[in-house]
């Protein structure tokens, strides 16, 4: 019993310290490991498209080749439609915020009758104040800082013959150019990733069959092939999920009149990756860009018909049919692994940290001995009324008799 006991004691502790480690190994290489896992990731998506092209008698580095052009041209048209919405956004602000004046006035009126709270300590208080106010005492307030604002350019106009105002402007750009250099670099070298991981695709597999024993080689091979081809039709079929997704929000919110419709579509899709969570934000960030946009009754309306059939179009004809059902990853689980990633590695750790928790739930399935992981990382047996042992349960016991 002592020695179970120890037993336990001493994997825990080894675990956690692993965990310490790796964790932090994944913070402070960031700047190479971010580009190689978002390069696997990208090549496993193109892939099938790799091998359509070498089916057609295309040569493997010229198939390779263009896979990853075909990245590089969708990220492309992504990126210039994404700017012009930005830019028609960035545009459109100013009616958007003459629009919201009245509503955020009347708020700040109730609440100064509900409260007690005047609009002058709202105005500190409440993030209101940043659209602007048309009430009598802030537009005092907005005089008197427009004069000190008039004031103080004019006093940073005269001072700008001593240098200090130039010096700034100019370590601005240059950290602006460098951040852009480091971008274009990162790109570059992830897509030389890509271009690689496709064309010794062949080798990679080998050599990890190869570290297998004799009598495991087969069994490896056929490991590798599932879990590949499984995770290659989950990601393959996640794009083009989300490509459909995007064409039918932007559909539905251009019907409903909502402005930048475009732009809330591919964000909305994109979420649609986090389960029930992502539709929620997606709706809720539509929903709020409507009202931004003075919408009316018919747009909110509009909104919700567009998000509900979606959901419904998703659900029963997109799920099935393009990912298949082969990965159905836990809500939970999927949520803490979007957080994890964040806190490692930012936004590319939110992006990467799905599409990674499936392949590692694909080889988990495949794996015999790593099974109950598999089954805790995924939706199997979560209905009400089951009688069987749970995810939980299962991985307790697995646990368990590993410490045996």
């Amino acid at each position: 019993m002592k020695n179970k006991a120890f037993n336990m004691l001493l994997c825990t502790t080894l675990l956690i310290v692993g965990l310490y480690f790796l964790f932090s190994g994944l913070v402070k290489g960031k700047s190479f490991l971010a580009p190689v896992a978002v390069a696997a990731i990208l090549a496993m998506v193109v892939l099938p498209v790799a091998n359509w092209f070498e089916r057609k008698g295309m040569k493997r580095v010229w198939a390779s080749l263009s896979a990853d052009l075909l990245i590089i041209l969708f990220f492309a048209v992504l990126t210039g439609v994404l700017a012009y919405q930005v830019k028609r956004f960035s545009e459109d602000w100013p009616q958007m915020k003459q629009k919201l004046e009245p509503k955020i006035n009347n708020l700040q009126q109730y609440i100064a009758e509900k409260t007690g709270l005047s609009i002058e300590e709202q105005q500190q208080k409440l993030p209101g104040s940043l659209l602007g106010n048309a009430s009598s005492g802030s537009s005092q307030t907005q005089s008197g800082q427009q004069q000190s604002q008039n004031q103080s350019a004019t006093q940073s106009q005269q001072s700008q013959g001593s240098g200090s105002g130039g010096g700034s402007m100019m370590a601005k750009a240059g950290s602006f150019i460098m951040q852009f250099l480091s971008l274009i670099g990162t790109s570059l070298i992830t897509l030389v990733y890509i271009f690689f991981f496709l064309l010794y695709r062949k080798k990679f597999k080998d050599s990890i069959i190869k570290m297998a024993p004799n009598d495991k080689r087969e069994t490896t091979s056929s490991i590798i092939s599932s879990a590949a081809q499984v995770s290659q039709s989950y990601l393959f079929g996640r794009m083009i999920e989300i490509v459909i997704l995007s064409i039918v929000y932007s559909i539905g919110l251009l019907i409903s009149g909502v402005q930048n419709a475009i732009l809330i579509s591919i964000l909305a899709a994109v979420l649609v990756l986090i389960p029930y969570l992502g539709n929620i934000i997606g709706y809720l960030l539509a929903l709020s860009f409507a009202l931004l946009s003075g919408g009316s009754m018919s747009q909110v309306i509009g909104v919700t018909v567009t998000f509900g059939l979606t959901q419904f179009i998703e659900t029963y004809t997109l799920e099935p049919y393009l990912v298949g059902g082969k990965v159905n990853l836990n809500p939970v689980v999927t949520i803490l692994v979007v957080v994890l990633g964040n806190a490692l590695w930012g936004i590319v750790g939110m992006l990467v940290a799905i599409p990674a928790l499936g392949i590692v739930k694909v080889i988990f399935d495949h794996v015999p001995v790593l099974n109950p992981l598999g089954y805790l990382f995924g939706e199997e047996d979560t209905s009400e009324g089951d009688d069987g042992p749970s995810a939980f349960d299962k991985a307790k016991d697995w646990a368990t008799d590993k410490l045996k």
